[in-house]
């Protein structure tokens, strides 16, 4: 699968005649170990999720450090030499997507903090000669105000496709391919759901520059290229470039963060060793389970799903995550740490209505903000709360 990719980049990058010369000696990025370790996390968990020997998985790891692609899987048997699905399954991505709807949100200054109140009632969309579109959640229901850091935890639907309405589908389209997707996406508001079909190569390169703090690094999966008389025909150069605001994507990724310890991927930090950000996806019908997310050395993506497209019963977080998991525990060495910028500030809210709070409030919650973002006073300290936590007051 890994050499699949090779293949792929050479012949976007070289005349087919120089590749079809002798003696050429490509110089790649494969990580032997991580390559492994990706295969046997596929190998072994998922026969776990389901004993269907037709349920397939893809995977793809790269380095957040330069964008090199250390291991590709794309096969449930991974000596598989048919269909790659790493690179040619192009799959609905769900949640995946919600990510890049509130980074394109965030961007926008004091319009969105993580604080911003997001109205989570029944939602339909009309639009002239198509039938109505009513966006609903995971579980059916309705929230109410939710603050937009509670919507990305929780990855709430209805919220989304609000927000991707207000700020315009096309803002989020242009900052997808500012995190350096090149697809092509119809701008619907079913954007906002991952209605949008990807590989998981694609989603990595999305996610990498997620976890670089919004500096983006073209994926390669060779760095050099001799001929027969071992002189370089081109070598690769790293080009880094960053077109999206590093604080709205830090403020993205401390959701992330969130996301693995209290949100849709709760308890997956507690099973590592390190501090990780990720997020779950799940499509319509469940018929694709997904996981991205980053360590501090490691971006992994985990696609798992029927090839016939048909329901699976897994969500992102009991299929696709799973296999992450067991992956990033051999792999991954080092924690994703947010970036230390100057201007970020952190204050306590109360998440119910998104104003600020102490520490000892009830709902009180500890946010990240741009300088001078953050949200107003309430009336009278924890007053909008019902009262101050008078047991936890004890304490302070």
């Amino acid at each position: 699968a890994f050499i699949d990719v090779v293949k792929l980049q050479l012949q976007q990058d070289y005349q087919a005649e120089d590749l079809r010369s002798e003696g050429l000696r490509v110089f790649t990025t494969l990580d032997p170990y991580i390559q492994h370790e990706t295969e046997q996390a596929i190998k072994t968990m998922l026969p776990r999720l389901s004993a269907n020997k037709e349920l397939q998985a893809a995977a793809v790891v790269v380095s957040p450090l330069n964008g090199d692609i250390l291991a590709v899987v794309g096969d449930r048997n991974p000596t598989y030499r048919g269909f790659n699905r790493a690179i040619n399954a192009s799959r609905q991505v769900g949640s995946l997507m919600k990510p890049v709807v509130y980074l394109a949100a965030l961007e926008r200054g004091e319009d969105y903090t993580l604080a911003t109140l997001l109205d989570d009632s029944e939602l339909i969309y009309k639009t002239h000669n198509q039938q109505d579109w009513q966006p609903l959640n995971f579980d059916k229901k309705y929230h109410g105000d939710v603050t937009l850091y509670e919507s990305l935890l929780k990855s709430y639907n209805v919220p989304a496709v609000r927000t991707t309405l207000d700020i315009g589908v096309d803002n989020v389209v242009s900052t997808l391919y500012a995190l350096g997707s090149h697809k092509r996406v119809a701008a619907l508001p079913s954007l906002a759901l991952g209605a949008v079909n990807m590989s998981p190569l694609e989603m990595a390169s999305i996610y990498q520059t997620l976890s670089t703090n919004g500096f983006h690094n073209p994926l390669r999966s060779g760095f050099a290229v001799l001929d027969k008389d071992r002189q370089p025909l081109e070598r690769y150069s790293l080009n880094v470039d960053n077109r999206v605001n590093t604080e709205a994507v830090a403020l993205v990724n401390s959701v992330l963060i969130d996301v693995t310890r209290t949100g849709t991927a709760r308890g997956l930090s507690s099973s590592l060793d390190l501090q990780v950000a990720g997020k779950t996806g799940t499509s319509d019908d469940l018929r694709d389970s997904w996981f991205a997310g980053f360590s501090g050395d490691a971006v992994a993506v985990v696609w798992t799903g029927f090839d016939d497209n048909r329901p699976t019963s897994l969500t992102g977080s009991s299929g696709a995550m799973k296999i992450w998991q067991k992956l990033m525990k051999n792999v991954a060495y080092k924690p994703y740490n947010l970036p230390n910028l100057q201007n970020m500030e952190k204050h306590w809210i109360d998440g119910k209505n998104g104003l600020l709070s102490k520490k000892g409030c009830e709902n009180a919650l500890e946010l990240s903000f741009i300088a001078g973002t953050q949200p107003g006073q309430a009336s009278n300290d924890c007053e909008s709360s019902g009262g101050s936590n008078w047991f936890l007051d004890l304490f302070n």
